[in-house]
């Protein structure tokens, strides 16, 4: 028997398939009924059924309010080692019900992301459920100095570790991307100033997004929430996901 036969010959056959069901919903951003997990994973809706039960139990998984399934929140507190420590964990539990509050009102999606490590996490997501509400993906890596989202939280880093990042080379993604230094450092001034971030289309030209940042009880800032959109909308609606945007990520910090 070779290694590889004797390795599978002998593994556990429940954790395969929850393994299995973990895989798919990981593909799918906008989560999967009972059926398809089912269907995706080669069991019985009855299995399907208990072993999501015991994922819900766990947060492994959460349900969202049309039934569909979508990764939860415990993923990361499990991957702290490799992705977020405690205190993104913690960011992420207060804020998963104020940006599922959030989202079902405006229909866009809302997401949550903390620095680690010189990498930008999305630590927390509730997708939107209109149309043409943008995805997003839990654990998903961004550019650390392009998009709103971003620039709050490089804006608060110390002054070295900014300097650091604004030493490096950093990508141009479209025409309005800031990788000029001087020009980055301005921006991020503004963004201090302000109190709160946009992004014009740094990272791509036809979506635009607002955040503001989320503070600890020191009034440090940990973390950013921010509500991605396409350009095309009408100013009064702009200024209605920026005050949404803010109001929440107050709602969080006092939370904190």
């Amino acid at each position: 028997m070779s290694d590889e036969s004797e390795l599978s010959a002998n593994r556990n056959p429940a954790i395969e398939k929850m393994m299995a069901i973990l895989t798919e919903i990981e593909r799918q951003p906008n989560g999967l009924p009972l059926g398809r997990v089912a269907e995706a994973a080669g069991v019985t809706r009855s299995t399907a059924y208990r072993i999501l039960n015991s994922l819900l139990a766990h947060d492994m998984l959460r349900q969202l309010d049309n039934s569909h399934f979508v990764l939860g929140s415990r993923l990361l507190s499990l991957a702290d080692s490799v992705t977020v420590g405690a205190l993104g964990t913690r960011v992420a539990a207060a804020a998963q019900p104020v940006i599922d509050e959030v989202s079902r009102t405006l229909g866009e999606t809302v997401k949550v992301s903390v620095c680690d490590r010189g990498q930008i996490v999305v630590v927390a997501v509730s997708l939107g459920r209109k149309a043409r509400a943008l995805q997003a993906q839990l654990g998903e890596h961004l550019p650390i100095h392009a998009g709103a989202g971003s620039k709050v939280l490089l804006a608060h880093l110390s002054r070295e570790e900014m300097e650091r990042v604004l030493g490096s080379k950093l990508p141009t993604y479209t025409e309005r991307t800031l990788s000029d230094p001087g020009e980055l450092l301005s921006e991020l001034e503004k963004v201090r100033q302000q109190g709160w971030s946009k992004d014009p289309g740094e990272f791509d030209l036809s979506v635009r997004a607002y955040a503001a940042p989320i503070r600890n009880r020191q009034g440090l800032v940990v973390a950013a929430l921010s509500i991605p959109f396409f350009a095309d909308v009408s100013q009064d609606y702009e200024a209605a996901l920026l005050d949404a945007a803010q109001t929440a990520a107050q709602r969080i910090s006092d939370m904190l």
